[in-house]
């Protein structure tokens, strides 16, 4: 499913449970493995991954991941300061099952990307899927508000 914007679910049956590879992960349960190669090395490295899934090798390999918050770091308290809602009591429930580090650090990656009038899309995205993590986790938090997203 795709929004036309900002979020795409890929849900597979079952059936396919480890029998999947490529850039969504293989489908096993286990985030530990996710990152490995069209050659079926485990990688730390998202360069690395990334790369060699490249479906034309005339392609360029990308170089170098550039954190938006350093592009942008007027931008940097802003989405530390909004995402923090994703580390706060709203979600305490969830903490437990989902752990929300990487969450809000994709958040503040995300937020200090959108710099074009995108600012709440990008922010509301980034903790909507957090908060989808947690209702997969049997976690149903009601975060949303008339002041957020």
């Amino acid at each position: 499913m795709w929004d036309k914007k900002t979020t795409l679910f890929i849900k597979l049956s079952p059936k396919y449970k480890g029998h999947v590879c490529g850039l969504c992960g293989n489908y096993d349960g286990s985030a530990n493995n996710d990152l490995t190669t069209r050659s079926n090395a485990v990688v730390v490295n998202p360069l690395v991954f990334g790369n060699s899934w490249k479906d034309e090798s005339s392609c360029p390999s990308a170089q170098n991941i550039t954190s938006p918050c350093t592009t942008n770091p007027y931008r940097q308290s802003w989405a530390q300061k909004q995402c923090s809602i994703i580390q706060s009591d709203v979600f305490s429930a969830c903490h437990s099952s989902v752990d929300p580090v990487p969450y809000y650090d994709a958040c503040v990656f995300d937020s200090c990307a959108c710099d074009s009038g995108g600012d709440c899309e990008c922010f509301c995205t980034a903790v909507a899927a957090y908060a989808e993590s947690c209702n997969q986790a049997g976690v149903c938090v009601r975060w949303r508000t008339p002041n957020i997203c």
